[in-house]
């Protein structure tokens, strides 16, 4: 029961932070005013299912390529320090 009080200050610092979260100060309903006014909505283009094939296709293959890439580094990485390890372990 040491900590206690420990315990009962941190949770009287929560509330006073949620109280002041919740707050009616000028400032804090300006904010939010501002947030809300920069609002923008996305457009999304319409694209023929063609294209829309065409570009699937090209995103395919470039997260192919980038898996491809990772997989060739991490192969020799681990090529490399079991390399070192035979060398630590049998020319020592």
């Amino acid at each position: 029961m040491s900590s206690a009080g420990h315990v009962f200050d941190m949770i009287r610092r929560m509330k006073e932070n949620k109280s002041e979260l919740h707050s009616q100060k000028p400032g804090f309903r300006d904010n939010i005013k501002i947030k809300e006014s920069r609002r923008t909505f996305l457009r999304f283009k319409k694209v023929p299912n063609a294209e829309l094939t065409n570009i699937k296709e090209k995103i395919r293959f470039k997260i192919h390529r980038e898996n491809r890439r990772v997989l060739i580094v991490a192969v020799s990485v681990a090529v490399l320090f079991a390399l070192a390890y035979a060398y630590l372990l049998f020319l020592w």
